[in-house]
């Protein structure tokens, strides 16, 4: 964009000095033409501001342009169901899916995850799916829902291949007569849960 301008610049100023020749070679006497060369570098000036505008302009759409296609393709309103023996095995929802260029890889809005199954379900505010191995990743207030409890963690890992679900974080788990706090999570589809680190247990 700057050689653009530049060779505008040297075409103006070629045509400046042509003319400014011309009237040099018109002049015969003293003072017929005394004010027309600050004239013309008036018109000089007042040419270069409209050729950096317009430079300036095109540039700008050029850039948005670029950013247009630099975007990632999306999806809103995602539902992914996976299905085993005829019948739903699981179903994933998101707001809002942005895909990445290889779209091997999915960042999730506004994540639910239904493991019908195991009869859990999973919500957060933000997530990671990847298309290839079905692994998700959730993050920000994320809950796990049971029948007979209730699971507040940071984030959650679950690997499709095992059934397991993990946490490295602080993780919460409630229900009617008990609540367990700790750090790190492990849960298997048999419905068993362990914490990894500094547990804490308060029964009512």
């Amino acid at each position: 964009m700057f050689g653009l301008v530049l060779v505008h610049f040297l075409l103006y100023y070629r045509l400046f000095h042509v003319i400014e020749f011309s009237m040099d070679v018109v002049n015969m006497g003293p003072g017929l033409f005394s004010g027309s060369r600050r004239i013309l570098w008036l018109l000089f000036a007042v040419s270069l501001v409209f050729l950096g505008f317009f430079v300036f302009y095109d540039d700008q759409d050029y850039k948005r342009g670029l950013s247009v296609n630099r975007t990632t393709s999306y999806i809103e309103g995602l539902r992914i169901v996976n299905k085993k023996n005829g019948a739903d095995s699981w179903v994933l929802t998101a707001r809002r899916a942005d895909f990445t260029r290889d779209e091997t890889l999915a960042k999730l809005d506004a994540v639910a995850m239904d493991i019908r199954k195991e009869g859990v379900v999973l919500n957060a505010d933000s997530g990671v799916y990847n298309v290839s191995t079905r692994e998700l990743q959730l993050d920000s207030n994320v809950t796990l829902k049971t029948k007979d409890s209730v699971i507040h963690a940071r984030n959650l890992f679950w690997n499709p291949a095992t059934g397991i679900l993990t946490s490295a974080g602080k993780v919460r788990m409630e229900g009617r007569k008990f609540r367990l706090e700790g750090e790190g999570l492990s849960a298997t589809k048999d419905d068993k849960v362990r914490f990894t680190r500094n547990v804490k247990a308060t029964f009512f």
